[in-house]
């Protein structure tokens, strides 16, 4: 079972790489990456702001990882902190830190194609993945690659494979200003019953996304300005259907254009004030004129992000939005948005997570624009051994597919348990539980689906 849309992996914004960048934060040599006090390093870590949060990112691996590895905002508290014996170490090779990594797990999704009669299957995932950064003493300069295969006993026809690739760097000019480059490429698969696709497809929807970010961080006093650019290019690949043939899905396919400014204002060097707003500019590129989806659309958001006591940190926003199509068969939006990203260390051994976003994502029926989703979710994470970690997630999605008057409700339960043997090796298990609920049209299957398996993860080091 795929519960790709409440991946508790996903930190400020929904990242594919997010896991694999996450390892540098654990290097011997990156020491200073940890010292940052909660701003600091919420500053340096953190992509723009007004990007959505807990949208249905189809991250790689999501829903059958067994690797525990969320990203907080500090390194050193229950559900990130590893422990030196068990820290995996990288390898250098000339200038470059190198980590490896392959997770191997044999499962059983008791709904492949998420339906209300639903079909069982064993199935295999290979998980490798591979992270380099420069050893450089002041900027950053990393690259990260990684991928999902997956291998089912029956209906082969829902075999898949993914993977994404991301280089990252930051020059720095003096302590308190720095530029940000970032270019990502990614093939994934759209799980079934999310986005009102082909209900008779043979096969899961699979797209490419090719992503660039640039922006800088520029400090004043207590003032910090972090304008930034985003080019984003979605294309969807034909897909099988099981009458014969195969459905067109190029009107999906879009170029995202978005320019954002972000104004902290620190209060005492552990919470800050912001103020963010963003244009954003939405191109078909190969739909007929008659399914065009151009729109053009605005954010504005007020909060408070930091360390807003010393076991809690985060950030909150609140803001407006607007959403206007330039096709008239689709509905324009204006209303409230928000954000957060809440977390409380509540002792040595157990952290707690609050997350909530809205945003858009794209849909797969053409009569509608797009879709409108409210997620939720809390996490929870308790370290019992030093080499043994828990962690449990609950979410909750509702989905707004405007123009058809259909509305969907996706509740999620995740548990899962690592252990670490060593070093290099550790072992690993989940347990997932989906719900969705389908209230006006049926653009998408109402489905219970559940899933289990058990998996070993080996990260050789130096």
């Amino acid at each position: 079972m795929d519960i790709g849309i409440f991946d508790e992996a996903a930190g400020i914004s929904p990242d594919p790489f997010g896991d694999i960048r996450g390892v540098f934060l654990n290097f011997p040599c990156l020491g200073k990456v940890s010292r940052m006090n909660g701003l600091a390093r919420l500053a340096v870590s953190s992509g723009a702001v007004m990007a959505p949060a807990l949208a249905v990112a189809q991250t790689v691996g999501a829903g059958s990882s067994i690797v525990i590895e969320p990203q907080l905002d500090r390194d050193d508290v229950a559900g990130a902190r590893i422990e030196p014996a068990y820290r995996p170490r990288p390898i250098l090779v000339g200038p470059v830190f190198a980590q490896p990594s392959v997770s191997i797990v044999a499962g059983y999704d008791g709904n492949v194609f998420n339906r209300p009669d639903a079909k069982a299957a064993a199935l295999a995932t290979v998980m490798p993945s591979l992270a380099l950064r420069a050893d450089l003493p002041r900027h950053e300069l990393d690259f990260s690659a990684a991928g999902t295969l997956r291998r089912f006993s029956r209906y082969r026809t829902e075999n898949s494979a993914e993977f994404a690739l991301a280089g990252h760097g930051r020059l720095d000019f003096g302590a308190r200003h720095a530029a940000k480059v970032s270019i990502e490429f990614s093939h994934l698969i759209e799980p079934r019953s999310t986005a009102g696709s082909a209900l008779d497809a043979a096969e899961p929807i699979s797209y490419d996304r090719l992503a660039g970010d640039f922006g800088t961080r520029l400090e004043l006093g207590r003032f910090r300005l972090a304008p930034a650019l985003r080019y984003e290019r979605v294309d969807y690949d034909p897909v099988a259907l099981t009458g014969g043939g195969t459905a067109d899905q190029s009107f999906r396919d879009t170029r995202t254009l978005r320019g954002e400014v972000r104004l902290d204002y620190d209060f005492s060097g552990l919470v800050s004030a912001f103020a963010a707003g963003a244009y954003e500019d939405i191109d078909s590129t190969s739909a007929p004129t008659a399914l065009r989806r151009d729109s053009r659309g605005y954010q504005v958001m007020v909060g408070l992000r930091g360390q807003l006591s010393p076991v809690i940190s985060g950030e909150v926003g609140v803001g407006y939005q607007s959403r206007d199509y330039a096709p008239p068969a689709y509905r324009d939006f204006q209303g409230l948005t928000f954000r957060a990203d809440v977390q409380w260390y509540v002792t040595p051994l157990v952290t707690l997570r609050a997350q909530a976003s809205r945003t858009f994502r794209n849909s797969g029926n053409l009569r509608v624009g797009g879709i409108l989703a409210d997620a939720f979710m809390l996490s929870a994470y308790y370290d019992p051994l030093r080499n043994l970690r828990l962690s449990a997630v609950a979410g909750l999605e509702r989905g707004d597919f405007s123009e058809a008057d259909t509305r969907t409700w996706r509740k999620s339960m995740r548990l899962r348990a690592q252990y670490r043997l060593n070093r290099g090796v550790s072992v690993g298990a989940y347990v997932d539980f989906l719900r969705q609920e389908v209230r006006g049209a049926p653009l998408v299957n109402p489905f219970t689906s559940f899933g289990a398996g058990l998996g070993i993860t080996v990260t050789p080091g130096a």
